[in-house]
């Protein structure tokens, strides 16, 4: 005999799990908003905003202009237009009491800036030889097209034509970033290969990026070979502190909007706000760049995830990478699993940025416990060249440990560089600038404005006064190994052209 139905068991169990879900969007409603409250707190502790801060600049562009016919010229004269929108800043809102007259908004530009000739934080045309090749510069987050201006002079020297972009919402105000999406970034890129595309139809053709310009390169290929526009890929990606992997809560940056997006606490959109004396970089940063970065990452790993179910991955064209060992910008481990780890095609090269193993200085660093080491023994191959830059035992002294895909035994080479006194390691922003860089360089050349520079202040006096936080002076804002990045990226891009 059948047991009796119950008529209200399915709604009891609908009705607790009801419950159920709204304790959990209680839960999450909560964790939001105390987040955003903490937001709220932290920035009480900012400095009041400046106009560079809250200013909408009208002329930058967005996505939606990406249509068929606008090309970098347009860009370029729209780019024009948004300048003279700075400029107009510049002239009627600085105050030198607040602002520092080295600051990069004083009406006559930073001193800093006058030590470079042109204007790197705008969008560039390099002209080379006909057919010798094209190479596509993207930048990083918070950056300018100034931070691959050596890579690109050494390219166009080489006798490439050379095409620099300026991501929108960056070289011009802080405030683009606050309003600023990765959508916009991706458009722009693809903008500007559309151009070199139509130009150069028969020229090789590269993208070197930096930090989320590396990011941004990934995409484009990712999305090209899943749209099968094979011949429309780049011979190679050079890549220089790929943001492959950030922080998983850098999308909630955002969440302070559940109440700045009030008008109340402006300041909680801001995770630093500082003054503007760097002439390419905004040392304000928007916590907006945050969480897009990190949106941006979250959809390239998924991509990078389809593309090996689908067997496609080995459609990407080669990699060259190089990443320092430890990294407070980006999870350099990421850039093994999420990426190198899947490579299949050959050619890849991952140059990694070791540690100044000199005694004295094994003691005192801290190592994340998800190092890059163990992740690429977790990898269960490896189809890539692997190179270990770091030094000879107890000396200064730079040293190359190269290993061949699917191999366990290494090559050393000695290397014309040493590591400088006082060095431990690389950071993510020194990968590519040289010791003389005249802004950020660590031995840069004397200059006649008298100011140091910005990559060798170690100042020292009483704490909370020095404008500059000796945090931003101790981290190594250029490469000694740089000459390596240089040649190893010139060597690529020549095997790659006499390789077809």
């Amino acid at each position: 005999m059948n047991a009796p139905e119950k008529p209200f068991a399915n709604f009891r169990s609908l009705a607790f799990l009801g419950r159920i879900l709204r304790l959990a969007l209680a839960v999450l409603v909560g964790a939001l908003l105390t987040i955003a409250i903490g937001n709220v707190l932290y920035a009480m502790t900012l400095p009041e905003l400046r106009p560079w801060h809250t200013t909408r600049l009208k002329n930058e562009f967005s996505a939606s202009q990406a249509k068929e016919g606008f090309g970098f010229a347009d860009y370029r004269a729209q780019e024009t237009r948004l300048f003279e929108e700075v400029a107009a800043v510049q002239r009627t809102v600085f105050d030198p009491d607040l602002d520092s007259t080295l600051s990069r908004y004083a009406p006559e530009g930073s001193p800093y800036r006058r030590r470079v000739e042109g204007d790197w934080n705008r969008s560039y045309l390099l002209q080379g030889e006909p057919g010798k090749g094209v190479a596509l510069m993207v930048h990083g987050l918070s950056d300018s097209p100034y931070s691959l201006r050596s890579t690109a002079l050494a390219l166009n020297q080489a006798g490439l034509t050379v095409y620099g972009l300026r991501l929108p919402g960056h070289g011009t105000l802080p405030s683009g970033l606050d309003t600023a999406v990765w959508r916009d970034w991706q458009a722009a890129v693809g903008v500007v290969v559309a151009q070199i595309r139509r130009d150069h139809p028969d020229s090789p053709f590269w993208i070197v990026g930096y930090s989320t310009g590396a990011t941004l390169a990934l995409k484009y290929a990712a999305d090209t070979v899943s749209a099968g526009r094979l011949d429309q890929l780049p011979r190679r990606l050079i890549l220089m502190s790929p943001a492959v992997g950030v922080s998983p809560f850098a999308p909630l940056a955002n969440v302070q909007r559940i109440i700045s997006n009030f008008g109340v606490a402006k300041r909680a959109r801001w995770g630093n706000v500082d003054l503007e004396l760097d002439p390419y970089k905004y040392a304000s940063f928007a916590q907006n760049g945050a969480a897009q970065v990190g949106l941006l990452c979250d959809v390239l790993a998924s991509d990078l995830a389809r593309l090996e179910r689908e067997g496609l991955i080995d459609k990407l064209p080669p990699i060259t990478a190089f990443q320092s060992v430890v990294d407070a910008t980006v999870i350099a481990p990421d850039l093994v699993t999420r990426l190198f780890s899947r490579l299949r095609r050959p050619g890849s090269e991952l140059i990694f940025f070791d540690l100044n193993r000199v005694s004295g200085y094994g003691a005192l660093v801290r190592l994340p416990s998800n190092t890059v080491q163990a992740a690429i023994e977790r990898s269960p191959r490896r189809d890539y060249r692997l190179t270990f830059i770091g030094n000879v035992l107890d000396e200064k002294t730079g040293l190359a440990r190269t290993t061949e895909p699917g191999q366990s035994v290494s090559v050393e080479t000695r290397l014309p560089y040493d590591w400088p006194d006082q060095v431990f390691s690389l950071s993510h922003m020194a990968i590519p600038f040289a010791l003389d860089d005249p802004i950020y360089g660590l031995n840069a050349p004397p200059a006649t404005d008298g100011l140091m520079s910005l990559g060798a202040m170690a100042v020292r006096g009483e704490k909370g006064i020095f404008a500059v936080a000796s945090a931003d002076q101790l981290r190594l804002k250029s490469n000694p190994f740089f000459g390596l990045v240089k040649a190893r990226t010139l060597e690529a891009i020549e095997q790659d052209r006499t390789s077809r």
